[in-house]
């Protein structure tokens, strides 16, 4: 009998250890991932931005951040938007030109890096949110002419690959990745500092139907459960808007020694989780332009011909005056931003407890009894 209940005690402390290194290896990066994506991921619409532009009252108006190439803004933009990068944004140059003080719109070419930018931004503490579908959802005026990302083509994009809809469970008991700073800022500038990852459908069939399984990613559908049950790819596992993703169980279900594919309706939900999995350490990249380019069975929400064509603005950048930091978001009641930061992150249903010392103190304590049974 003691010894069946010394193996559960061994058990229990194995399981411990787990989440104690999870915690202990990602921090607080892990923490205020869940934090915010426990809330869900942020988009707008280009006509809730222009709405807000044109409402008479310009105290509430966002700051815009084009994160296109230089010459592609300069041919057009939204007013007033200022042209930052993804390799400089999360620099302290380039944190610097963002008032702490604003919400903050952030839009590419079709919404993919906007969306991993967002994400970071939120976890850094600036109320964030990406405009869905990019540029063209605002105007689809000299697209022809722009050298980078063109928008979803339904001719050239979409592919009609093999779906399934058995459901498959994630993993458990992984080892955590090692996150890529200390703090979100950190972590953030590393990844971003090399631009963002995606992967084209083609690139995904191609790898799993390449006769080698060792190679296949780790396929994670952030789309809802019903969708998830009625298609997804072959293989994927379901973590529905990534919601649930960034607890310490649900990153014991990633390994690190594989690459993750995250995938959604069109590629703008999956892009924010996609950028915090990098910040964390693992090796992940966006499908472009999500579900809707792997099959039919999809859908892509937005055609850029029929964009509102709003009024736009051209000409090159000017250099935006110094910005107060903002508070990076925390998942400690002590660090919360101040009321005049960034509003506070999603609530979650309470205090936002860390649990890195009580699995230690649990672990300790199991390890103690454990021992004591062992020498009786």
């Amino acid at each position: 009998m003691l010894k069946r209940i010394s193996t559960f005690i061994s058990i229990l402390v194995l399981f411990s250890l787990i989440l104690t290194s999870v915690a202990m290896a990602q921090g607080p990066v892990q923490e205020s991932a869940d934090a915010f994506f426990s809330g869900g991921p942020k988009h707008i619409t280009a006509a809730d931005v222009f709405e807000n532009l044109n409402d008479g009252d310009d105290s509430n108006d966002p700051f815009i951040i084009d994160m296109r190439l230089a010459g592609d803004y300069e041919l057009s933009h939204v007013p007033g938007a200022a042209n930052i990068g993804a390799k400089a944004l999360f620099t302290a140059d380039g944190l610097a030109q963002i008032p702490a003080d604003k919400d903050v719109v952030v839009y590419c070419y079709t919404g993919q890096t906007s969306s991993q930018a967002t994400s970071a931004l939120n976890m850094l503490g600036y109320k964030a949110k990406s405009m869905k579908f990019g540029f063209p959802s605002w105007s689809n005026e000299m697209l022809d002419q722009q050298s980078g990302s063109q928008p979803f083509n339904n001719d050239t994009d979409r592919h009609d690959y093999r779906t399934s809809d058995e459901a498959v469970a994630a993993e458990s008991g992984n080892a955590p990745a090692a996150a890529l700073g200390d703090t979100a800022q950190a972590a953030a500038e590393a990844y971003f500092i090399n631009g963002t990852k995606n992967v084209k459908s083609s690139d995904v069939f191609e790898n799993l139907n390449d006769g080698d399984d060792s190679n296949d990613p780790l396929i994670i559908d952030v789309r809802s459960a019903e969708d998830y049950a009625t298609s997804h790819i072959p293989g994927a596992i379901n973590n529905p808007s990534g919601k649930t993703l960034f607890t310490a169980d649900g990153l014991a279900g990633i390994p690190t020694d594989k690459q993750v594919v995250v995938n959604c309706y069109t590629g703008q939900t999956a892009s924010q989780v996609t950028s915090v999995l990098n910040m964390l350490g693992y090796d992940a990249a966006n499908l472009k332009f999500g579900f809707a380019s792997w099959s039919s069975d999809g859908g892509y929400s937005f055609d850029a011909a029929k964009s509102p064509n709003y009024r736009t603005e051209s000409g090159a950048a000017e250099a935006a005056p110094a910005a107060a930091p903002a508070a990076e978001a925390t998942a400690t009641p002590e660090a919360a931003p101040a009321p005049a930061q960034p509003a506070q992150l999603p609530a979650t249903g309470g205090v936002v407890f860390s649990f890195t010392w009580l699995y230690l103190l649990f672990g300790g304590s199991l390890v103690g009894a454990g021992a004591y049974l062992r020498r009786k």
